[in-house]
């Protein structure tokens, strides 16, 4: 298992490597970005393994050749070695800063406390052992096999997208084995780079103890740990929907000089619509909100918000061009009953079971604490403060996606009641992880120069 672990704990270390490589690439590394590499890392190379596995290419040389190629033009892009990034000077704590740190503390002990479940529980849960880690297995133990026997519908629904399998199948690649158990371990360290990830994007934008507390009571809430146990897709995809709307956000609250948070915009929510079938609509609708924003607020912010959504796009479109290609449809729903006026209207009478389900669902303070009533405290106090931009763009991607989510129930082909008692605890963590992510630049924000 020692042997095992560390080459789990190897690849994940290239992942932040391979992110600060991509950030020095395109120009925007420093000390202070540094919190977004793992993940960064993990987009940059699982969005492209994904893809060319579709070809029947095994992932570990994908991500091998990705990794190299970033590394490579980051050197050539630094070179001489004296364009790295400066040491940050320091400067004198306060209050804030100490608060910060004391709940910063608590996060890693409540991920440290959880590790050694995460590394020994066994994988009982059906969805993830028989779609989203069998789909993993595949991809890692006969990769030209894989893209016809994943159109075959053998490994659950064809138009489940293979991000989370192919960072799974690369932990098994690092392995050196097929382990279930210890793959575990993966998602746990997803956790673990939220809280710094979301520093590193807000840092300049919102005060740090707001920060801190937004990452902790995210992290420590009960169902992101149960979930992220089961190894389903849900909690993956809601860090990723978190950290594209933080990137996004901060950048509407200060867009002059923050191309690189388009980039971390571009880059999440386009590794969120490849997550999770679901992650498609928050994607897009967040991608469509920041532009919205834009064009209505600041004419000359409209281009680069144009081209934060092109990037989502041009990472989320190919995999839908694919399914349709090959005809891959899912049986839960009909996109076309979306459309369909008259079939709405003749079941109209499922709305109001699914508005009550995902609201009982999101309110349930065992599960979640009181996040939702955090977040509607800072859609109003943004409100009294005038952050119009910031209020239109959390209030715009928050109305969308949860009307969205009620469509996809309203249109679904299965039973409502088995439907909602299955999937709503699941459905709504994109939304409580997102509107949480963006709390900071609410309330408190910070307008020190960096």
């Amino acid at each position: 298992m020692a042997v095992e672990l560390a080459g789990l704990l190897v690849v994940n270390g290239a992942y932040a490597v391979v992110g600060a490589a991509l950030l020095a690439a395109t120009g925007h590394l420093s000390w202070g970005r540094l919190g977004v590499a793992f993940p960064l890392g993990i987009v940059a190379v699982v969005v492209p393994s994904s893809y060319v596995a579709l070809l029947g290419v095994p992932v570990g040389w994908t991500a091998t050749l990705v990794g190299a190629a970033v590394i490579g033009a980051a050197a050539y892009r630094t070179r001489p070695w004296h364009r790295l990034p400066a040491l940050p000077t320091a400067r004198r704590p306060h209050v804030g800063d100490a608060a910060a740190l004391a709940v910063a503390a608590v996060t890693v002990v409540v991920l440290a406390y959880a590790a050694r479940t995460f590394a020994v529980r066994p994988l009982i849960d059906w969805d993830s052992w028989a779609v989203w880690t069998a789909k993993a297995r595949l991809l890692y133990t006969d990769a030209g096999a894989a893209p016809a026997a994943l159109r075959s519908g053998n490994y659950g629904q064809t138009p489940y997208p293979i991000g989370l399998p192919t960072l799974e199948a690369l932990g098994f690649g690092a392995m050196g084995r097929y382990d279930p158990t210890l793959i575990g371990v993966q998602f746990v360290l997803l956790a673990a780079s939220y809280p710094l990830a979301l520093w590193s994007l807000l840092r300049t934008r919102a005060r740090p103890f707001v920060i801190a507390l937004a990452a902790l009571v995210v992290v420590a809430a009960p169902q992101i740990l149960y979930q992220l146990l089961t190894h389903y897709a849900d909690v993956p995809l809601g860090l990723f929907v978190g950290l594209g709307l933080a990137a996004g956000g901060a950048w509407l609250a200060a867009p002059t000089g923050s191309s690189w948070l388009l980039l971390c915009f571009a880059a999440f929510l386009g590794m969120a619509a490849i997550t999770k079938s679901e992650g498609f609509l928050f994607a897009i609708v967040g991608a469509g909100s920041l532009v919205a924003v834009a064009l209505a607020t600041r004419v000359r912010i409209a281009r680069p918000a144009m081209l934060g959504a092109a990037g989502v796009l041009a990472i989320a479109l190919p995999w839908r061009i694919y399914c349709a290609g090959y005809g891959l449809h899912t049986s839960d729903y009909d996109l076309n009953r979306v459309l369909d006026v008259p079939y709405l209207s003749a079941h109209r009478d499922r709305v109001g079971p699914v508005v009550r389900e995902l609201w009982r669902q999101s309110t349930d303070s065992w599960k979640w604490g009181f996040l939702v009533w955090v977040i509607l405290a800072a859609c109003v106090a943004a409100a009294v403060a005038a952050r119009w931009r910031l209020l239109a763009f959390a209030a715009g991607w928050l109305i969308v996606s949860s009307t969205g989510l009620v469509v996809l129930y309203w249109s679904s082909n299965l039973g409502l009641s088995s439907n909602l008692t299955n999937t709503s605890y699941r459905t709504i963590v994109s939304l409580l992880i997102g509107g949480t992510a963006l709390v900071p630049l609410l309330i408190l924000p910070r307008h020190e120069p960096r």
